[in-house]
């Protein structure tokens, strides 16, 4: 896998997406200034570039190579499966890109936050992974804890600015409350710029913190149907937000659809890693409006785990029963017309099952 320094350059003469960079101790230092900007980017792309997070994250992309590897065989053994368990190996094709069931040409590594800290069930019984994986526990315990430090600090400036108590969607994002977050290395061989390596669609979880090494990621602008690459910055995590947190925000943020594709230029010749943490609500937490009675009836609603659960069923290829499907797979679209402005203030707590 090449460093970061051997990487071709990004081409000069693409479309890419305009969206903000936040200084990550700014806005954990009570910047007004970057906590406005957060909120612009996340009612806008619903993507930004994040600065100074001090998130040790290079040796994900050494053990992207040591998990992707591996012999097919050995990398078979975890596979996730197709009943909505979402931690382990997801194998090139297994995932649909289109409605008419064209498979993906990326594998996944999905590693559970909870086996990782030891955290309720998950924790007490681990799954079992690859020895290049169990080798580096410690540095992904310390990864998933600076990430989700990360993401609480985003999630209070959010909240704050939406008019919420700054501490009410810490508190359904505990790193130590059970929870199906997750961390992810993933892999796609050289292909073209015009192969779709995965599908359109918006994140299932709250926040995801993404690293990248070569392009290839595209956000669909808003109100638009233009696609434009977000191009990887050596020093920036990359964060967008997902539709279960916009979910719990009203539909007041965005959750923006993206998808990735072959890299650019001269990057479509390399072997292509992404590193993610996605952070999901604690699994208690029902999927609904903070804005909402809160005496209003709970029946129907999901809680944070069968979410999940629920959108990664319908990705997989042996799931695929037509177009039907393929748009259940996309997620929830919140364009402009469906946003909500804030008229009403949030309920102080959101109930558990």
């Amino acid at each position: 896998m090449p460093s970061q320094s051997s990487v071709p350059p990004f081409p000069n003469n693409l479309p890419t997406a305009d969206i903000h960079a936040i200084d990550f101790d700014a806005l954990a230092a009570g910047s007004k200034t970057q906590s406005r900007l957060v909120h612009e980017a996340a009612t806008g792309y619903g993507f930004f570039y994040l600065t100074n997070h001090h998130i040790d994250h290079a040796f994900m992309f050494d053990l992207a190579n040591a998990v992707f590897t591996l012999p097919q065989t050995e990398k078979n053994k975890y596979d996730m499966g197709t009943t909505g368990h979402y931690f382990g190996y997801k194998r090139s094709g297994a995932m649909i890109v289109d409605d008419k069931g064209t498979p993906d040409q990326s594998e996944f590594y999905n590693i559970s936050k909870d086996e990782v800290l030891g955290i309720g069930k998950l924790g007490a019984n681990p799954s079992p992974h690859p020895d290049v994986v169990m080798a580096r526990k410690e540095e992904l315990e310390r990864f998933m804890r600076r990430c989700h430090e990360v993401v609480t600090v985003l999630v209070r400036a959010l909240g704050t600015e939406l008019g919420m108590d700054p501490e009410l969607l810490p508190s359904l994002h505990k790193v130590d409350r059970p929870s199906v977050c997750q961390a992810r290395v993933t892999h796609a061989p050289p292909v073209s710029q015009e192969t779709i390596c995965l599908g359109e669609h918006t994140d299932f979880g709250s926040v995801t913190v993404l690293f990248n090494q070569l392009g290839g990621l595209q956000v669909l602008e808003p109100n638009s149907k233009d696609w434009k690459y977000v191009q990887p910055r050596p020093e920036c995590a990359i964060i967008n937000l997902g539709d279960a947190f916009v979910k719990l925000c009203g539909n007041r943020l965005y959750s923006a659809v993206h998808r990735v594709m072959g890299p650019p230029g001269e990057q479509a010749q390399s072997d292509r890693h992404s590193v993610v943490y996605f952070a999901r609500p604690n699994s208690d937490v029902l999927l609904r409006s903070l804005f909402d009675d809160p005496n209003a009836t709970a029946e129907g609603l999901m809680n944070a785990d069968a979410w999940v659960a629920n959108r990664a069923k319908t990705w997989n290829s042996a799931n695929f029963k037509g177009k039907e499907s393929y748009i259940a797979s996309r997620g929830t679209e919140h364009n402009a017309g469906q946003r909500v402005p804030m008229l009403d203030k949030p309920r102080d707590e959101v109930e558990a099952v």
